[in-house]
């Protein structure tokens, strides 16, 4: 048959053994294309005198660190590679015939961006931040971007051995600078030395300091590899009004410049309106995120108002069973753009993209905001209003327990405070929210803090360290008290962390909070046999021992 003829012709395509033998090699990682390119240069200087060089062809494979070069024979392939730097010719290996083909499967894993296009930065401290881009090379996956700087010039006014320090910190993540943008004359003014100089293969000059280029607007400027330095914006991250404000704040020192509010000239940006216009459209041209089950709303046509359920969806159009069996009328089929996504108020619902994805809540109120229907919603984790468009939330019976974790930092770890004018200020995390936390403080106060403010854990020292409690006992991380004054009286709780003479106390029976509440040690009574496993431990160890 015709699919047997296609498959002899196929083997026929085959590498054979009369056919030239592949070789592997392996090279400095990054420099697969360069090398081929030096030798097929190699080849043409000897073809131009008047010989070979012995090879027929050299490529480089999906796997980084290697080349593939393609002869009849291993004394000319060898020849041909030897004097090549970053090319390691002892380790020659022969491909195998049925290995040979898969080396020349093309896979394209980086899509090409465009000049304007908002990235996100992958690598500390810029992780996750905003970006755009300002020019592109020729392949399409290096470019240009510039940023908000995260700039911190605290390491010019200690020594030396601490500026390691607080750049270490950075570089790991542990500590994130504040975003601000560049000013040559605050820089100059704390220590620190400004240079002019021309970002490499580039014309343009730029501010220098410390290796980075700056542009006037304040911007860091930077050539970076799309996929592995930045990526492009997955479905339902794209800038919010929050961060396109922020990054159009050009003026010295954070303030807003001029062209902040409109009358944008740079490289034609335009307007923060035309920004969130154009990220509007690109949502509108996406199906209003319609899925399979969800309820909808006739928008356009002549059955403008029906109500309905999506039983099938495909690129353009929908089929909608009517809410309204009155009707008398079955399946319809609608335009993709005939239709909304509808949520009635009162209903529980769950964010799936954008911002406040994974977040759950009440629906209070539904908006037209210029066509696009606004939810906003009460969440279940903290009370508090957000609102998201219609078409990023989903009905569900879940609720949002928050995250899990945040640069490092967990729900419940005593960590210490900075920012809040008081020294020696710790607290515990309540909540963990994709770019801040909720702790409560020693001081019994609530406060929403950014990764940045906070100054490592303690929970080694909450762990190791003990209490009197008001008969006194010694009390430690784990063991359970009665409060028999204060604000928390007659409540039993379990001690999560001790800092000084202060507990900080855990109940499951309180939903405030997390179930974490403050009480001084004096105020509360250790009660009998309910000494904790992580006491027990610390005495095991030898860390401490408790009187008898």
């Amino acid at each position: 048959g015709l699919g047997s003829v296609q498959g002899i012709e196929i083997a026929s395509l085959m590498p054979g053994v009369d056919d030239p033998k592949v070789w592997m090699f392996q090279c400095k990682r990054g420099e697969e294309a360069g090398l081929c390119i030096q030798l097929m240069n190699k080849a043409i200087a000897a073809m131009s005198s008047g010989h070979t060089i012995g090879i027929t062809a050299a490529c480089a494979g999906k796997s980084k660190g290697y080349i593939y070069v393609e002869g009849y024979s291993e004394p000319l392939v060898m020849a041909a590679v030897t004097g090549v730097r970053a090319l390691w010719a002892h380790t020659m290996r022969i491909l195998p015939i049925s290995d040979m083909t898969s080396i020349m499967n093309v896979t394209c894993e980086r899509k090409p961006v465009k000049e304007g296009q908002w990235l996100r930065m992958t690598r500390k401290p810029y992780r996750g931040d905003l970006c755009r881009v300002v020019s592109v090379r020729g392949d399409g996956v290096t470019c240009v971007v510039k940023s908000v700087p995260r700039l911190d010039l605290g390491v010019h006014g200690v020594t030396a051995e601490q500026a390691k320090e607080r750049r270490a910190k950075i570089r790991s993540g542990a500590f994130v600078p504040p975003k601000r943008f560049f000013s040559g004359e605050e820089v100059a003014q704390a220590g620190g030395i400004v240079s002019n100089g021309r970002l490499p293969g580039y014309v343009d000059t730029y501010s220098t300091y410390e290796s980075q280029y700056f542009d006037n607007d304040g911007y860091l400027i930077r050539e970076v590899k799309v996929g592995s330095v930045v990526v492009q914006c997955k479905e339902g991250e794209g800038p919010t009004l929050e961060e396109l404000q922020e990054f159009r704040k050009k003026g010295r020192g954070g303030e807003e410049g001029e062209n902040a509010d409109g009358d944008d000239d740079d490289g034609g940006e335009g307007t923060l309106l035309d920004e969130l216009s154009a990220l509007q459209q690109d949502r509108e041209n996406k199906g209003h995120g319609i899925a399979l089950g969800d309820a909808v709303v006739v928008v356009e046509g002549d059955l403008v108002g029906m109500k309905g359920k999506v039983h099938y969806i495909d690129d353009t159009t929908v089929k909608v069973i009517p809410a309204d069996s009155s009707l008398g009328i079955g399946e319809v089929e609608f335009l993709v753009n005939q239709v909304r996504k509808h949520i009635d108020v009162g209903a529980h619902v769950k964010v799936v993209d954008g911002r406040y994805a994974d977040e759950t809540g009440v629906v209070v109120a539904v908006a037209d905001n210029e066509g696009e229907k606004i939810a906003f919603l009460l969440t279940d984790m903290t009370s508090k209003e957000i609102s998201v468009r219609v078409s990023q939330v989903v009905e569900s019976a879940d609720v949002s327990t928050g995250q899990a974790k945040l640069q490092g930092y967990e729900l419940f770890d005593l960590v210490g405070l900075s920012g809040g004018g008081a020294t020696n200020e710790v607290g515990v995390v309540v909540r963990v929210g994709r770019e801040e936390f909720e702790v409560v403080n020693n001081h019994g106060q609530n406060r929403t803090v950014r990764p940045e403010e906070l100054r490592g854990k303690r929970n080694t020292s909450s762990l190791r360290a003990a209490a009197m409690d008001f008969q006194g006992n010694h009390v430690r991380v784990g063991d359970s008290v009665n409060v028999i004054e204060g604000a928390h009286k007659n409540k039993s709780a379990t001690i999560k962390h001790i800092h000084r003479a202060q507990l900080f106390l855990h109940s499951q029976m309180r939903a405030e909070n997390a179930g974490v509440f403050i009480a001084r040690a004096r105020s509360c009574s250790l009660l009998a046999g309910t000494r904790g496993k992580a006491a027990e431990t610390v005495n095991r160890v030898g860390a401490g021992k408790r009187p008898t």
